[in-house]
C-alpha cells in the first residue's frame, strides 16, 4: 500500500500551458490559434420572440468584460471575470447573428400543444417539432456554425417529468455537475428535476426533451445548444455571470469545430487513443442494454460509435460484451478513427465503467494486434464506499492516489484543489476507483491520465470533474443514442451530443 499525490496536469493552449481552462484561454488563446478555426461563428437561434430577445441581448453584452463574482469570501482563480467574446481578447472570436438566422416560433404554437396534449410524450414529440422544422430550415437554407435552441422559463414544466426523490448516488452526480454553465441546466438534465402536473399521463418510456431533441437534430449535421432564456439574469441558486459566460462560450467554440484546450502528448511521434465503453438502457427500461464507444486522442479529436445489444445473464446482472462483439465494437472504432483522422494510434487505453471478463479482453486484445498497437490498458473506473480523511480542515487534495496493490488503486479527482485555494464542492468528495486488468504503462501514469482526461469536458471551465471524458461521453452518448432508433443518422462528433 502507496499514498502519493499527482501534480495538477497542464493543459496546452494556442501559445503556452496552464492548469486552468480559464487562464489559459485568457493569457494563451485556444490551442489552435495558429490554425484553421472559428474566427467568425455564424449563429442560428430559435425560440420565441421574447426568448430570442433576450438571448441576443445577453450575447450582445457577453462582447465586453464581465466582473467576476462578488462574494465574503472571494476565491479568484475559481471565480474569475470573464474577458469577453471578442476579435481581440481571450479566443479571439466573434459571434455573427443576422435577422435571417433568426427563426421566431409563436407563442399559441407552444400554448396549443400544451393545454391540448396530456401526454408528456406527445407534449415533447410536438414541441420539439417546432425546433426541428427550423433547424431543418437553417441547415438547408443558411448553415449556421451552431443553433441555439432557446426555451422560456415558463414552458420548461411542460416538459419534464415528475419530481423524484434523488438516491444517493444521484446527489453525488448532481454535486459533481457543479461548475456547469447556465445552459447546461437543461444540457445536462438537471431540468428533469422539476415538479410536473399532478394530473399528467406518466408513460413507461423514458422522456427527456433534451436527449430527444439532441437525437433527432442530428441528421441535419449542425450541433445544437440548448439555452433557458433567463441566462442573461442568474438566480441565487445559478452561477455568476462571469461563470456562465466562460462555460457557454467554451462550448459554442468547440461545437463550432474550434479546439479551446488539448492534453499534452507523452512523446511527440506517439499517437495514444483513449476510448471509453458504457452500457445504457432502452427507453422502455428494458433489461436489453446496449455498448457505446468514444475514442479520440490527445486534441479531443474522434469519433463516437453504438454497439451492438447484449444479454444480460441470470448469475450476473452487469453486462458484458462476448469476444466477438469486443472484437467487432474496437475493430469498428478504429476504422473509423483511422478515416476521420487518417493515423493509427500506437497505444490504446480503454475505460469501463465495469470490470472486464476474459471474454472482452481477449477481443479487445486481438483488435490490437490487428492493428499493430504495441501497448494497451484496459482500466475500469467506478464509484467506491472508500474514504480517505486528512488531519486538516480540509478534505483530500485533489491527486491523492492510494495504491492498494499493483493492479488497485483509489484516486482522487474532486478535492481540495491548492489552485483554486479551496475545496470547490458542498459535500465531503469521495474517490473513484481504478482497477487495472491489463496493461502496459506504468499505474501511475495510467492515474495522471485520468486526472488530465477529468479536464477534456468543454462544457465546463471548472476543471475538477469526478470522472474522465471518456467515461462521461460514453455515458451521455448513451442517454441520447436511446432516442435514435437504428435506422435513424447518428452523427460520429461529441459536439452533438454535449
Amino acid at each position: 500500500m502507496e499514498l502519493k499525490h499527482l501534480t495538477e496536469p497542464l493543459l496546452q493552449f494556442g501559445t503556452g500551458f496552464s492548469e486552468d481552462p480559464k487562464m489559459g484561454i485568457r493569457s494563451f488563446y485556444p490551442f489552435d490559434i495558429a490554425n484553421i478555426r472559428p474566427e467568425k461563428i455564424k449563429l442560428g437561434i430559435i425560440g420565441k420572440s421574447d426568448s430570442v430577445d433576450k438571448v441576443l441581448q445577453w450575447l450582445k453584452y457577453c462582447n465586453g468584460y464581465i466582473p467576476a463574482k462578488v462574494s465574503k469570501n472571494p476565491h479568484p482563480k475559481l471565480f474569475p471575470s470573464f474577458p469577453g467574446f471578442n476579435s481581440h481578447e481571450a479566443f479571439k472570436a466573434e459571434i455573427v447573428t443576422e435577422d435571417s438566422y433568426t427563426r421566431r416560433l409563436n407563442n399559441s404554437e407552444f400554448e396549443d400543444i400544451i393545454n391540448g396534449t396530456n401526454s408528456l410524450e406527445l407534449r415533447i414529440e410536438r414541441i420539439a417539432k417546432l425546433y426541428l422544422n427550423e433547424i431543418k430550415f437553417l441547415s438547408k437554407n443558411k448553415n449556421p456554425d451552431a443553433i441555439l435552441c432557446v426555451l422560456s422559463e415558463k414552458f420548461i414544466t411542460s416538459i419534464t417529468e415528475p419530481e423524484t426523490e434523488l438516491s444517493e448516488d444521484e446527489v453525488e452526480e448532481n454535486e459533481d455537475a457543479e461548475g456547469e454553465s447556465e445552459n447546461s441546466e437543461v444540457e445536462s438534465d438537471d431540468v428533469e428535476n422539476e415538479t410536473e402536473e399532478d394530473d399528467e399521463e406518466v408513460s413507461e418510456r423514458e422522456q427527456n426533451f433534451r436527449r430527444y431533441l439532441k437525437a433527432k437534430a442530428m441528421e441535419y449535421n449542425i450541433p445544437i445548444q440548448i439555452v433557458r432564456d433567463r441566462i442573461g439574469r442568474p438566480t441565487a441558486e445559478m452561477q455568476d455571470a462571469a461563470s456562465i459566460a466562460w462555460n457557454f462560450f467554451t462550448a459554442l467554440y468547440y461545437k463550432a469545430s474550434g479546439t479551446p484546450w488539448a492534453m499534452i502528448k507523452k512523446e511527440a511521434t506517439a499517437v495514444t487513443c483513449y476510448a471509453g465503453i458504457s452500457f445504457f438502457k432502452s427507453r422502455d427500461r428494458s433489461t436489453t442494454q446496449t455498448s457505446v464507444a468514444q475514442i479520440f486522442n490527445e486534441l479531443g479529436n474522434g469519433i463516437i460509435l453504438r454497439g451492438e445489444p447484449v444479454d444480460i445473464k441470470k448469475d450476473d446482472r452487469v453486462p458484458h460484451l462476448t469476444e466477438d462483439q469486443a472484437f467487432r465494437l474496437l475493430d469498428k472504432a478504429l476504422t473509423e478513427y483511422h478515416e476521420a483522422l487518417k493515423i493509427f494510434p500506437k497505444r490504446l487505453v480503454i475505460h469501463k465503467s465495469s470490470n472486464y471478463n476474459e471474454q472482452e479482453i481477449s477481443g479487445f486484445k486481438k483488435v490490437a494486434r490487428k492493428y499493430q498497437i504495441s501497448s494497451v490498458d484496459m482500466v475500469t473506473i467506478q464509484k467506491t464506499n472508500l474514504r480517505l480523511y486528512r488531519e486538516e480542515q480540509y478534505p483530500p487534495r485533489r491527486g491523492t492516489l492510494l495504491s492498494l496493490d499493483e493492479k488497485n488503486h483509489l484516486l482522487y479527482t474532486r478535492g481540495s484543489v491548492e489552485y483554486y485555494e479551496t475545496y470547490p464542492g458542498k459535500y465531503v468528495p469521495s474517490p473513484i476507483e481504478v482497477r487495472l486488468f491489463s496493461y502496459d504503462e506504468s499505474p501511475e501514469l495510467i492515474c495522471h491520465e485520468i486526472l488530465a482526461l477529468t479536464k477534456m469536458n468543454w462544457n465546463n471551465t471548472q476543471f475538477d470533474r469526478k470522472f474522465p471524458i471518456t467515461i462521461e461521453c460514453a455515458r451521455n452518448v448513451g442517454e441520447i443514442l436511446k432516442y435514435l432508433d437504428e435506422t435513424e443518422k447518428m452523427q460520429l462528433k461529441y459536439s452533438f451530443y454535449m
